[in-house]
């Protein structure tokens, strides 16, 4: 019997995966296929709510009296309910991140702890199986461990940089500590380094600049910054096991297969990376401890400056994480979804009148 690429990965190697979708139709495709749960980020829940209102219509009318961020938050959240209730069987079973729904804090509030911890409280309240996501902002870190000391499972987010997801893996183990202290359930951490969005940014940048760089030469520029970290959380022992996120390409996939963590990957990449399987473009092999393109690296590095802040794990600070342009440029295209969030209401409201008048 056929076995998919991904099947392969989650069942033939370390490597795990997160469904990077919060389409309830596209789910137990992704569970028989070996994925451990999925993202409800604010662009994900806006597609769930807008392409499957069949299943969240009468919720929306109860909150319908809500407006601005507490409809989007209460709007999200509904999403988030949803698949935690549907996962708490597979949680319950398999402990820690099996059965996970990742919920992210509203990024208006990228750079106010005190709102983002409240937000994360209320989200954490959902489930058990629910996973805080909070932006790798300098606030940011601040939360991750206030929500690690109350034993709450977190998965930082945008992280576009090595130096973010080593302050990220710190701060929660500093969180976790006083957790074990306070006597509390153990909470479990998967930061995510978004390397698309670093790419994206890169990318940009090389247009901007006529650089004449590669799309590979890029794709190698952030699996290497990724590789790097991976070997920082390896050598010093993170508890946090390490999220690539937003993949650009089957290859990216590949090349990172093999390695104790936990890849979350969009249904746009798994189609893809199913297509290059059965086309024998990927290799099923352990690729995580292989060399990278050092020429890549090289002609990335004479001509971008930003990659070697993103590329080397003490560039920055963290007081300077919330300047670096990939971490803007990321969180404002998640401002643009929850701004969805908050025109939903709108959105649905014509659709009630519509059908009333039919």
């Amino acid at each position: 019997m056929y076995a998919s690429y991904l099947s392969w990965m989650a069942g033939e190697t370390k490597t795990i995966w997160n469904n990077d979708s919060a389409m309830n139709s596209l789910l137990d495709g992704a569970l028989v296929e070996g994925a451990i749960g999925l993202t409800t980020n604010p662009p994900l829940s806006c597609e769930a709510l807008m392409a499957e209102k069949e299943i969240y219509s009468e919720e929306l009318r109860l909150i319908n009296n809500e407006e601005g961020d507490e409809y989007a938050f209460k709007a999200m959240s509904l999403v988030v309910e949803h698949f935690s209730k549907k996962l708490a069987k597979l949680h319950k079973e398999r402990g820690t991140f099996y059965g996970c729904v990742r919920a992210q804090v509203a990024p208006n509030l990228r750079f106010d702890a005190k709102g983002m911890l409240e937000y994360g409280k209320r989200l954490a309240a959902i489930g058990r199986n629910v996973m805080v996501k909070i932006p790798g902002s300098f606030a940011g870190m601040k939360v991750l461990e206030e929500l690690a000391a109350l034993g709450i499972p977190t998965n930082p987010t945008v992280l576009v940089s090595a130096s973010q997801a080593v302050c990220a893996a710190e701060a929660f183990e500093r969180g976790r500590d006083r957790a074990k202290k306070a006597g509390l359930d153990l909470p479990w951490s998967s930061p995510a380094i978004v390397m698309g969005r670093t790419q994206d940014y890169l990318m940009h940048l090389n247009k901007e600049r006529n650089l004449g760089l590669s799309l590979r030469d890029l794709e190698w520029a952030v699996l290497a910054m990724v590789k790097r970290i991976y070997k920082i959380f390896c050598e010093r022992g993170y508890e946090s096991v390490l999220m690539p996120a937003a993949f650009r390409s089957p290859f990216q996939v590949e090349q990172l297969t093999g390695g104790h963590l936990i890849e979350t990957i969009h249904p746009s990449i798994q189609a893809a990376l199913a297509e290059a399987d059965k086309k024998g473009e990927v290799r099923r092999e352990e690729f995580i401890d292989s060399d990278i393109d050092e020429e890549a690296i090289i002609r990335v590095s004479s001509k971008l400056p930003e990659f070697e802040i993103a590329y080397n794990p003490e560039a920055l600070k963290a007081e300077q994480f919330d300047s670096f342009g990939a971490l803007t440029m990321t969180l404002d295209v998640f401002h643009q979804g929850w701004l969805g969030l908050i025109n939903l209401k709108d959105i649905m409201e014509e659709s009630w009148q519509k059908n009333q008048k039919a």
